[in-house]
């Protein structure tokens, strides 16, 4: 018996073994790309609400700007990067005399049925505020000084 021979009779009973392992990792290789592809999403989500967030806040804080100016704007940016990628978008600008507040949260798409993943930020800075400066005493004696001579 010849070489070949005897290594094809002691594999014979591999016949089929590579379709079994095919059938079992297929699957599970197919959902780690899923998941790849889905955390991927997510991330683009989550980077086009931060900079919807930061320029919403920098729109709302400047001296007179408004509530309605900064979700207005934040709308329009996320319109703009985000596209189809933020679902159940909802956001919220306060401003006080101190700070600005923006908050947007939503939720990516679902390429992994029954994952869904929710991104959400909130940005700050203090409000913008106009405040008269006040002359030191000795520039205004001396403002009211020439105002007499």
């Amino acid at each position: 018996m010849t070489t070949v021979r005897r290594t094809r009779r002691r594999l014979g009973g591999d016949r089929g073994s590579v379709t079994t392992e095919v059938v079992l990792y297929a699957p599970l290789l197919m959902l780690l790309v899923l998941l790849g592809v889905q955390f991927a999403t997510w991330g683009l989500a989550h980077l086009a609400v931060q900079h919807a967030a930061n320029h919403a806040v920098q729109t709302t804080r400047v001296y007179q700007g408004t509530t309605t100016a900064g979700q207005a704007d934040a709308n329009t940016v996320l319109t703009q990067l985000a596209g189809s990628l933020v679902n159940d978008r909802q956001v919220s600008v306060t401003r006080t005399q101190e700070r600005t507040t923006v908050r947007i949260s939503g939720t990516a798409p679902r390429v992994v049925p029954f994952l869904r993943l929710r991104v959400a930020t909130t940005a700050a800075a203090p409000t913008e505020r106009f405040r008269p400066q006040a002359m030191p005493r000795q520039e205004q004696t001396e403002t009211a000084k020439e105002g007499r001579a």
